[in-house]
């Protein structure tokens, strides 16, 4: 009898560690009790809390000013490379046709590629930042990249026109 009631208490506090433990499925506003990024992030007053509300924010800005940066860059690379002309054979149904392939160049694919990395990266940081489940840090980048949207917006989607 003794032995059952020790497994018993020893598999409830099993399950008691494991469920506090499991990730939130629905969004919760235990503003003060969300970890983020690590275990040394967790806002533990007003404060604290909104200078993590507003680090999000403007990580939500700078990431959107980069992608409409990276646009831009593509634009001037593709305009300063211009490459080289292929003939694709259109086969039976579809006449052949000229494209421009760019060639491969350390100076426009290397800072190409180290940009898009860190623009993914922070991309990353938003998606787990959002995983938290936290109604703020949503609203923190959601209306963060609205903010970009509307600021470098137009940046990025005036060389899509032409």
């Amino acid at each position: 009898m003794q032995m059952s009631t020790t497994a018993t208490s020893a598999s409830s506090t099993v399950m008691t560690s494991t469920a506090s433990n499991s990730m939130n499925m629905a969004f919760n506003t235990e503003n003060l009790s969300t970890m983020l990024y690590s275990s040394s992030w967790m806002p533990t007053s007003t404060g604290g809390y909104v200078g993590t509300w507003f680090f999000l924010f403007f990580l939500a800005v700078i990431w959107r000013a980069m992608s409409a940066k990276l646009a831009k860059l593509d634009a001037y690379w593709a305009a300063r490379n211009a490459g080289y002309p292929i003939l694709i054979n259109g086969g039976q149904d579809r006449p052949s046709r000229e494209k421009l392939i760019q060639t491969w160049r350390l100076s426009v694919n290397l800072p190409r590629a180290a940009l898009r990395m860190v623009s993914q990266g922070i991309a990353y940081l938003l998606m787990i930042a959002v995983m938290t489940m936290n109604v703020g840090f949503f609203f923190a980048v959601l209306v963060g990249y609205f903010v970009g949207e509307l600021i470098f917006g137009r940046v990025s989607w005036a060389d899509h026109g032409s």
